[in-house]
């Protein structure tokens, strides 16, 4: 198992990022649907929890499956049918702490993901926010993530080093804009991921936690960050009737992109829900 704690930082207060996350993950969820034939998020389950078996306070639940075919690496699509293309997402929201679990049935326990977080109003300075183990400690990896930085390479128009907000004043953002700069909060991940496979073990866990993860939290913040004119000011209660619409556009653009992909047609249909 590779455990990586990932540190990152965003000119956001910690209630202002609550609502921030929730807007981006239903706009990149209907981006990302249909974009390639038969690949997309499908949104399963959205609703208030109490009881669970994670330990976590009562929230929001959520249950979503991942058909993701060509973004997985050769290798290792290589050995596995499409059917165990799907990454199967179930997540538990108490903000500010939230855990997320996700799994694969066809791999059943040679893989398993678990992603641990906090968000809290500091500049990463919690030594063990998540409350690890000293097995785990031990184990663990600590990496801070600066959206500002070039490690990454910005997508046009959303770019933090480039962007101004006009409701906010905030950006565009120095390298080192986090020493001088109020707002800032720590969004704490911690990330367990195993896949017990003689042979793809280290590479694939290597290649999940730097691609799979440490990548894509650096993309989705930066879109985060440079959407905040879009979702500064909104309630909880726009976010959910957004994410109501979120979950029926994005299965009929899934549906439609599945019947794309049986036909062996691979083009793009988005311009049909722009």
């Amino acid at each position: 198992m590779l455990i990586k704690e990932y540190r990152l930082l965003m000119p956001l207060r910690v209630e202002e990022y609550f609502i921030a996350q929730l807007y981006m993950v239903a706009k990149a969820s209907t981006e990302e649907t249909g974009r390639k034939a038969g690949e997309g998020i499908e949104i399963v389950k959205n609703e208030p929890y109490e009881e669970n078996d994670q330990g976590m306070p009562p929230g929001q639940y959520t249950e979503k499956i991942f058909h993701l075919k060509s973004r997985l690496p050769k290798f290792v699509r290589m050995f596995l049918p499409e059917e165990a293309m799907k990454i199967y997402e179930y997540s538990w929201n108490a903000y500010p702490r939230c855990k997320t679990v996700y799994r694969n049935p066809w791999l059943g326990d040679i893989f398993s993901l678990v992603v641990d977080s906090l968000h809290v109003q500091d500049k990463g300075t919690m030594d063990n926010a998540l409350g690890l183990t000293e097995a785990e400690l031990s184990k663990r990896k600590v990496e801070f993530l600066n959206i500002a930085s070039d490690e990454v390479k910005a997508v046009k128009g959303e770019d933090p080093t480039k962007f101004h907000s006009e409701k906010t004043g905030r950006g565009p953002l120095a390298p080192d804009w986090y020493e001088h700069t109020e707002p800032v909060m720590c969004c704490y991940k911690v990330c367990k991921l195993q896949f017990k496979k003689w042979g793809l073990q280290t590479k694939v866990e290597q290649w999940g936690q730097y691609y799979g993860l440490r990548n894509t939290f650096m993309k989705y913040h930066r879109k985060l960050f440079c959407w905040i004119d879009e979702w500064y000011g909104l309630t909880v209660e726009d976010i959910r009737r957004m994410e109501d619409e979120t979950q029926k556009l994005t299965r009929e653009k899934l549906e439609k992109s599945k019947l794309m992909a049986s036909s062996n047609d691979s083009e793009s249909f988005e311009e049909e829900y722009e």
